[in-house]
C-alpha cells in the first residue's frame, strides 16, 4: 500500500510547465481533462466576465441581506456556537481561518493542491458563495505559482474540506488583516470540498487511462489466447448498456474466430461483462464528482436573482461517496478475473508454451512471481473495497451527527487505482513472453532479456510507468 501522496512508478510533472492553453471558468463546466491540465501545468484558468459579476452580485446580495435576517457564520457563531449573535470583522475572519486551519496527515501534491484551488474557484464562479472579489482573484492566482500553498490530507469528513481551505485561506492572505479579503469571506471561502473533490477528479482521470491500458491488454489476450469471437458478439450486447457494448466491441477479435474451445473460462468470457461494468461506474463516480466541481453548493447559498439566502445541506457529499464505493467493488471483482486470467498466461494448455511463461528449463519459474505480485495487490484492492462509510459520529456538541466519509472513500479508490495498474502491469510483462506479442502491443518497453529465469522487478516498473501508453498495432485494432 503506498501513502496518500505517493505516485508509485511515475515521475512527477515537471514545474513550471508551459501552460499553453488558458480554461475561462463560469462559460462552461469544467472537466476532468481541464482539472487534469491545470493539475500539471499545463493550462490556467481565468474568469469570464459573467464569472466576475456573478461573483460580485453575491458578494454584494450577501452584505445587504444580512442586514436583514441572521446569516449563519456571519452574522452567528459556526457549529455549535450557531446561536451566538457575531459581528464580524477582519481580525474575527482570521480567527475563524485560524482555529479552523488544523493541518495533519500526508501533505498533498502541489497538482492537487493546484486541482483544489481550481475546483475551488469554479465552484466561486458559481456566484453562490458571496465571497468577496479580491479572495476570488487571489485563489485563482494561487493557481499559478511555483509553491502553491501547503496543505494535508486529513480532518475531512465529507461535509467540507474545512481545515484544508482554511489554510489555503491564511496562505493567500498571508493572514494578515490588511490581505486580500473581506470581514464576510470567513465560513463562505471554506464552504467546499474542493479538496476531495480534486482528488476524486485526478483518481478517476488516472483510473480512465488504466481502464483503457486494461481493454487494450484484454483484447490483447484475446488474440493470443483464440478465445471465440462468440464471446464478443454484437448481438449478444444489444441490450446492455453503452458502455458495456462499447468495451465488447473494443476487445472482439477480428473476423469470425472460432476458437479452439466452445466456451472460454470465466476470466476470458466475461472480459466485457466485468471491464465494461467498471467503466460504467467509472462514469457514475466521473458525473457525480463533476456535478459538485460545477455547482455552487456553499452553506449558507447566495441566490442573487431571487435575493435570497438559504441555509442548505448541500454539502453532503453521500453520492460521490457511495459512487466511489461502486467503483471500488467493480474494481475488486474485475481485478479477481485478472488474476485468473493471468494464470491462464502460465498454464501450457492455453498458451502452447512452457510452464510460467519460462524457456523449457525443467524447473524453470519464468514470470511465476508476477502471479504473486499480482495477488498481492488483489488482496489490497478487495481490502479497500471491504471498507466503507456511513457511520454516525457527534461533533460539535451533537451539532453533527453523521458524516459519509467521502474524502476516505477517495483515497481509497487512489489506492485501489495504484494497485489495479500494477496488476496491469503485471499482465503485460506476462503477455509480452508469448511470441508476436511485441509486434501485436506497442508501447512497451525495451525488454530486459528473454524467457530464461531472471529478475522481473525492473522490468516490471518500466512496464508500470508506460502504462498509459499501451496499445495494439494497427493492424490487431
Amino acid at each position: 500500500m503506498n501513502d496518500a501522496d505517493e505516485q508509485p512508478n511515475r515521475a512527477p510533472a515537471p514545474w513550471p510547465a508551459s501552460a499553453d492553453a488558458t480554461i475561462v471558468l463560469g462559460d462552461r463546466p469544467l472537466r476532468l481533462d481541464d482539472i487534469r491540465s491545470v493539475a500539471e501545468g499545463a493550462a490556467r484558468a481565468e474568469y469570464s466576465p459573467t464569472a466576475v459579476d456573478a461573483i460580485a452580485r453575491a458578494h454584494d446580495a450577501l452584505l445587504r441581506l444580512a442586514e436583514t435576517r441572521p446569516v449563519y457564520g456571519l452574522s452567528t457563531g459556526v457549529g455549535a456556537r450557531r446561536s451566538v449573535a457575531v459581528v464580524r470583522d477582519r481580525e474575527s475572519c482570521l480567527r475563524l481561518w485560524r482555529s479552523h486551519a488544523l493541518q495533519f496527515g500526508p501533505a498533498v501534491d502541489g497538482g492537487r493542491v493546484r486541482a483544489m484551488l481550481l475546483v475551488r474557484a469554479n465552484q466561486l464562479a458559481q456566484g453562490g458563495s458571496g465571497v468577496s472579489p479580491a479572495l476570488a482573484d487571489a485563489l485563482l492566482a494561487a493557481t499559478t505559482r511555483e509553491d502553491p500553498p501547503s496543505v494535508s490530507f486529513g480532518g475531512a469528513l465529507g461535509t467540507g474540506d474545512l481545515g484544508a481551505l482554511a489554510t489555503v485561506a491564511l496562505q493567500i492572505t498571508s493572514d494578515d488583516s490588511t490581505g486580500t479579503f473581506a470581514a464576510s469571506d470567513g465560513l463562505p471561502f471554506m464552504s467546499s470540498s474542493a479538496l476531495t473533490l480534486a482528488d476524486a477528479a485526478l483518481t478517476l482521470a488516472d483510473l480512465d487511462r488504466a481502464i483503457d491500458a486494461a481493454t487494450v491488454l484484454g483484447a490483447a489476450a484475446v488474440r493470443a489466447l483464440g478465445t471465440t469471437a462468440e464471446h464478443f458478439a454484437t448481438a449478444a450486447f444489444a441490450d446492455r448498456y453503452a458502455a458495456m457494448r462499447d468495451t465488447a466491441t473494443r476487445l472482439a477479435p477480428s473476423g469470425d474466430v472460432t476458437g479452439p474451445r466452445v466456451q472460454d473460462p470465466f476470466s476470458m468470457r466475461l472480459l466485457p461483462q466485468s471491464l465494461g461494468s467498471v467503466r460504467l461506474s467509472w462514469e457514475h463516480c466521473r458525473d457525480a464528482t463533476l456535478a459538485e466541481v460545477n455547482s455552487a453548493h456553499e452553506n449558507p447559498r447566495v441566490f442573487t436573482q431571487e435575493q435570497q439566502i438559504a441555509h442548505t445541506g448541500n454539502f453532503y457529499t453521500v453520492d460521490l461517496e457511495l459512487a466511489c464505493g461502486t467503483v471500488l467493488r467493480a474494481l475488486a471483482q474485475d481485478s479477481s478475473l485478472m488474476l485468473a486470467r493471468l494464470g491462464l498466461l502460465m498454464d501450457p494448455r492455453y498458451t502452447g508454451q512452457a510452464e510460467f511463461l519460462g524457456d523449457g528449463t525443467p524447473d524453470a519459474t519464468g514470470a511465476m512471481m508476477l502471479e504473486y505480485v499480482a495477488a498481492a495487490a488483489l488482496a489490497d484492492i478487495r481490502d479497500l473495497a471491504a471498507a466503507h462509510g456511513g457511520h454516525g459520529v457527534h461533533l460539535s456538541l451533537g451539532a453533527e451527527e453523521h458524516a459519509p466519509f467521502t474524502p476516505q472513500a477517495v483515497r481509497r479508490l487512489r489506492h485501489a487505482t495504484d494497485g489495479y495498474r500494477t496488476m496491469l502491469a503485471c499482465f503485460a510483462v506476462a503477455l509480452r513472453r508469448l511470441p508476436g506479442m511485441d509486434d501485436q502491443l506497442l508501447g512497451l518497453p525495451e525488454s530486459h532479456g528473454g524467457l530464461e529465469d531472471r529478475d522481473l522487478s525492473h522490468e516490471l516498473a518500466e512496464t508500470a510507468s508506460l502504462l498509459d501508453s499501451i496499445r495494439l498495432g494497427e493492424s490487431h485494432e
